[in-house]
């Protein structure tokens, strides 16, 4: 495996870089009063930092790599399906023991919106993580996580 030498600082060699196509699809019980099938599609590169020892420091993943990452909810009682493509990348720091201690995510996560109602679902803008502590900083609207789903759910009804 490649190393680097600090955040950003490559070492001749590179980083470690994994390009994943992989889809998966889990039940969604926490946006609606009702189940949703979430399946997320596309290509996501993965490149891992490592210090000189081989520890990992920073791990960034990022969508839209070989092309568009998609979300879709589908409520299989309906049969209603929103989509919504992934553009936000999101960023791990680890500490000195390997474990994860941070995680970022800065810019487009969802955005679903319906000709003639317009946004039912929108987040976006940076949101910072800490192992122990959660939710650190929030800039932007972030509708799922603030529970703010009533017009998605109604639209998936």
């Amino acid at each position: 495996m490649a190393l680097a030498r600090g955040c950003g600082e490559a070492h001749p060699y590179g980083p470690a870089r994994l390009t994943s196509g992989d889809s998966g699809t889990f039940t969604n019980n926490f946006d609606c009063a009702f189940p949703l099938e979430e399946t997320i599609s596309g290509s996501i590169k993965d490149m891992l930092y490592l210090d000189v020892d081989g520890n990992p420091v920073k791990e960034i993943l990022t969508a839209q790599f070989g092309g568009p990452v998609s979300v879709s909810w589908t409520n299989l009682a309906t049969g209603k399906t929103l989509t919504s493509h992934q553009a936000a990348p999101l960023t791990f720091y680890y500490g000195p023991d390997g474990s994860p201690v941070e995680a970022r995510n800065v810019g487009l996560l969802f955005h679903v919106s319906i000709p003639g109602e317009g946004n039912v679902l929108l987040d976006v803008g940076r949101v910072v993580f800490r192992r122990g502590q959660g939710l650190v900083f929030s800039a932007g609207p972030h509708q799922e996580q603030s529970g703010d789903t009533g017009a998605f759910c109604a639209a998936l009804s």
